[in-house]
């Protein structure tokens, strides 16, 4: 035996909680050959160890079925993109995102049809798959067994995802009069009649200015503000450091705050004093706003 079939076998057997029969272990080299073969050839590239995916082809093989009926039953293929895309190989995670997010996202759609929803979901469904939650919860892209494809298994995550924001009490109260008269606190008549009038301007500026900024910001400023993920969780999903995301969400912020500045001016007849005074409850009021706009969009 070669020193890569020893290698595949002792893997395999490592990972497998089963026993397996003589006839058995002398055809398991050749078929572990070949499916790692196959496996990369399907995915264009050698993105795992050998030993690390005989390893964990051993962990999902059925037990109680004969061997060779159990390893031809699995979807190997989407097994070894499944743990590629968990390690965190760009390429797989691309693979994961074309094969499996993408479709699911047509399914996304039975549930709400809004570009929006359908964006929040699959950011959503692509964090827990493949980022850890606290210690306690592993990416849930290392349960998937390879008992059905990939594709039909993500996109029974993503609907329960989906099912739940749809579910979910409203964690934001929309933006009204009172946001901005409490963070005014001015009883000055002019200053109030600003504040009535300001509250349509305000809102379709900031909507305006939400629109404007890159799918990516976006989906930053929702998954940071709205569900409240860290920058630890959203550097996971991106494969980028949580110090880059803070970057990103700052210059998004900004960006955000800006565009809203230039738009309420256009839409407002104020002096400089009165612009500015308004424009310190945009930033006071800046996440409450944007948890607001971005359930209604």
């Amino acid at each position: 035996m070669s020193n890569l079939s020893s290698e595949l076998v002792a893997a395999f057997r490592g990972g497998a909680t089963q026993r397996f029969t003589s006839d058995e272990e002398a055809g398991l080299a050749p078929m572990l050959r070949d499916i790692v073969a196959r496996c990369e050839q399907a995915w264009s590239g050698a993105w795992l160890t050998p030993g690390d995916f005989a390893a964990h082809l051993g962990l999902h093989t059925p037990v109680g079925e004969p061997l060779g009926e159990a390893l031809a039953a699995l979807c190997c293929e989407d097994l070894y993109l499944a743990l590629a895309a968990v390690e965190g190989h760009r390429a797989a995670l691309e693979a994961l995102d074309s094969t499996a997010l993408v479709p699911a996202g047509r399914a996304v759609r039975r549930v709400e049809d809004s570009n929006a929803f359908v964006d929040e979901v699959l950011q959503l469904t692509r964090l827990r798959l493949l980022v850890e939650e606290g210690t306690t919860h592993a990416p849930r892209l290392k349960a998937y067994a390879g008992r059905g494809p990939l594709r039909r298994w993500t996109e029974a995550v993503a609907l329960g995802v989906a099912l739940s924001l749809k579910r979910r009490p409203e964690r934001t109260s929309p933006l009204d009069d009172a946001v901005i008269a409490a963070e005014l606190g001015t009883h000055d008549p002019e200053l109030e009649l600003i504040r009535h009038r300001s509250r349509p301007a305000f809102r379709a500026a900031f909507a305006e200015a939400l629109a404007a900024l890159s799918p990516r910001d976006r989906n930053l400023l929702r998954l940071g503000l709205v569900q409240g993920l860290g920058v630890e969780s959203l550097g996971a999903m991106h494969q980028v450091h949580a110090s880059t995301v803070s970057r990103w969400m700052a210059k998004a912020r900004d960006a955000l705050l800006e565009s809203t500045r230039e738009g309420l001016a256009r839409r407002l007849a104020l002096n400089t004093s009165q612009l500015d005074s308004l424009l310190r409850v945009l930033d006071g009021s800046l996440d409450v706003s944007l948890a607001s706009l971005l359930k209604e969009g």
